[in-house]
């Protein structure tokens, strides 16, 4: 049979293989980094939905703690109207128990002592003879030694002193209660005598002339509300004293008559020395740097007013 022998350049083939595989190479990089891209991509939007989930569940919780607070607040303050009502209630009733026991214990002390009286004179009939006996010897023996001026007959020359020396330092020790007593009744009474002209007026120019009134600092702030946009929480202060603590009426008068007092603002002189102090105060608190500098930021960017 005839062979025959066939030669086929492969060249253009192998060239063209090695193109694409130089392509593939490229659209592979392009892919790993579209990859890499997209889930860069994904991974800044889950960080972006967890932060905008965890701020509005952080609002959610902080408002529904400002409304609690804002309630039990409240509540609180209506307890504690209700805790005075029930105290003044106590005391009215405890004086009531007190004034009925005391007129009970004097009428059945008066009772008992009439009826010991009626004993003691029926004793006294039924066992006349040994009652007068007790007496006589009661009269004779007892009285006599009771009275101290049978110490002269009774006592010998060498305990007479003694006696004499004893009712003496009795009369000094007596003498010293006495002068001590009075000394602490002197003391009392000028203590009373100060804490009532400190708290008297002594001018007339002290005093409205229609009324004797008293006058009471008390500080009205107004605060935004955390809770909703454009209101208000409006606050009253006042001085408290060991004895004055119910400060109820003053805050609850004052905020009925708010509306009709007449408010202007406040005298930068006298604003001036406030703020001095104020930062005094500051300058002594053992605080962060921070807090100090919002509190004086705070302090500064109020609006102080005061009624005339």
């Amino acid at each position: 049979m005839a062979s025959f022998n066939f030669t086929v350049d492969t060249d253009p083939m192998a060239s063209s293989i090695d193109d694409t595989r130089g392509n593939i190479n490229g659209v592979t990089a392009a892919v790993t980094a579209m990859q890499a891209a997209v889930i860069a991509t994904e991974r800044e939007a889950s960080k972006t939905i967890c932060h905008n989930v965890d701020e509005g569940f952080y609002m959610l919780v902080k408002s529904q703690i400002s409304q609690k607070a804002v309630a039990a607040y409240t509540e609180m303050n209506s307890s504690h109207v209700t805790l005075i009502q029930l105290a003044k209630a106590l005391d009215n009733n405890k004086r009531q128990m007190e004034n009925d026991y005391q007129m009970i214990a004097r009428r059945y002390a008066k009772l008992f002592s009439s009826l010991n009286k009626a004993l003691e004179t029926r004793v006294k009939e039924l066992d006349r003879p040994a009652m007068q006996l007790a007496e006589i010897r009661r009269r004779i023996v007892f009285d006599k030694l009771k009275d101290d001026s049978s110490l002269l007959i009774s006592v010998s020359n060498e305990a007479l002193p003694i006696t004499h020396t004893a009712l003496s330092g009795k009369l000094k020790q007596k003498t010293k209660d006495t002068m001590l007593t009075l000394s602490e009744s002197v003391n009392d009474d000028k203590t009373y005598s100060e804490k009532v002209d400190s708290i008297l007026i002594k001018n007339e120019s002290d005093f409205s002339p229609d009324s004797n009134v008293c006058y009471v600092p008390v500080l009205f702030a107004v605060s935004d509300s955390l809770l909703n946009a454009g209101d208000f929480i409006e606050n009253i202060y006042t001085a408290k004293t060991d004895i004055w603590q119910n400060t109820t009426p003053i805050v609850s008068e004052v905020n009925r008559i708010n509306k009709d007092l007449n408010w202007s603002p406040s005298d930068k002189k006298e604003t001036a020395v406030i703020r001095k102090e104020f930062l005094s105060l500051c300058e002594n608190e053992q605080s962060e740097e921070r807090v100090i500098k919002e509190i004086i930021r705070l302090f500064d960017g109020s609006e102080w007013e005061e009624c005339k």
